[in-house]
């Protein structure tokens, strides 16, 4: 501080030497001095030292400890220790000479987590796809029963099992297997179910053997027959399914599906009198059979029996939604037979029946308006 009186006296003086200069006659030129000169330069100094002091006076006040605060908020925090719970069950510790922590908020205990259970592994099911019809051969009625075409040779897709005797197959793999006496019926099935499992893998060679060996050890087995069948119709193999078939109508004559694949294959060869014969022996399992009553109907109008065939096919069309060609060939064996209204009648229905073709609808305008 004396630092800064002193310049301030120094200040004072110059402002008493100044007004002598006013005095100074004119044209007279006086030389400036070096204190005139630096006369601001040192105000603005003094100024500023006196705005760092008081920023320093400033900064300690601020530094300065408050032991009041200090000590209230000290034993604020005492009493909350004080008044904290202890927990229940806190372990004990062996006591140090270390000093103690502060004190933390004390959480509430978690409650031990749920034993899991071990998760009960799921039975996978092989998405099995729809297998192809093996054992229904192509229906047509329009000639009514056309040639079967030359097939062109090309790699044949694996065979599958039909979906009832795969539903055979995974129905029975859910029984619980017992301690019991081996039996015949027992080794069929166990060599059916291996079969199909080789059919399911395109194994179609032991399949073929297994299923053949099932037969062997029950011919009754009625699942494996038509496996075997399948396999033999899908391999071109007609002679030794028909034999199969056979075999199989002569342990179960009402067998209606048997009979309809046997009929199928005896109208290839071109035996309608046998496919006759042996649709009629299953006629009374096939009555509620749509499919069954057509093909029925088809072989009894090309052996000439229209009565017959107009039976046949009547039914099939009150079972089950039929296409144009079925409507037309009833028409025929309803014309054949006399019947010629009723005759007009299936015409006329067949034009507005699914899947005409154009040869069915010229066919029956054709006799439309014959008959009218």
């Amino acid at each position: 501080m004396s630092l800064v009186n002193r310049m301030l006296r120094d200040l004072d003086r110059r402002h008493a030497i100044a007004p002598t200069a006013v005095h100074t006659p004119p044209g007279h030129v006086r030389a400036v001095t070096a204190e005139h000169r630096h006369e601001w330069f040192w105000r603005i100094l003094a100024v500023l030292v006196l705005i760092a002091l008081a920023a320093v006076a400033w900064v300690g006040s601020q530094l300065r400890p408050r032991a009041s605060v200090a000590t209230t908020l000290a034993f604020s925090t005492a009493d909350a220790g004080k008044q904290r719970p202890a927990p229940s069950a806190a372990p004990q510790a062996a006591p140090t000479a270390q000093p103690a922590p502060p004190p933390k908020s004390v959480e509430a205990p978690l409650p031990p987590p749920p034993r899991a259970e071990p998760p009960v592994p799921m039975p996978t099911a092989r998405p099995a796809a729809p297998p192809p019809e093996l054992l229904k051969l192509a229906q047509s009625i329009e000639t009514p029963i056309p040639p079967r075409p030359a097939a062109p040779a090309k790699a044949k897709p694996p065979v599958k099992l039909p979906e009832s005797l795969a539903m055979h197959v995974s129905a029975d793999a859910t029984l619980s297997k017992r301690d019991r006496p081996r039996t015949a019926e027992m080794d069929a099935e166990a060599l059916f179910r291996q079969g199909a499992a080789m059919l399911n893998q395109g194994r179609v060679s032991d399949a073929q053997q297994d299923f053949a060996a099932a037969l062997k050890r029950e011919p009754g087995h009625e699942g494996a027959r038509q496996a075997l069948v399948s396999v033999l119709i899908e391999r071109s193999q007609l002679s030794q399914a028909r034999r199969l078939l056979e075999e199989g109508l002569a342990i179960n004559p009402g067998q209606a599906h048997f009979a309809a694949v046997l009929a199928r294959i005896l109208v290839e060869q071109r035996d309608y009198a046998g496919a006759g014969a042996v649709l009629t022996g299953a006629q009374e399992a096939g009555r509620n059979d749509a499919e069954y009553q057509v093909l029925f109907g088809a072989v009894l109008q090309r052996l000439g029996r229209h009565a017959e065939a107009a039976q046949a096919l009547r039914r099939a069309v009150e079972l089950k939604k039929q296409p144009a060609a079925t409507w037309v060939a009833l028409g025929v064996s309803l014309e054949a037979s006399g019947r010629k209204s009723d005759a007009l009648d299936a015409y006329r229905r067949s034009l507005v029946a699914a899947a005409v073709t154009d040869d069915a609808r010229s066919y029956a305008e054709t006799r439309i308006r014959a008959l009218r």
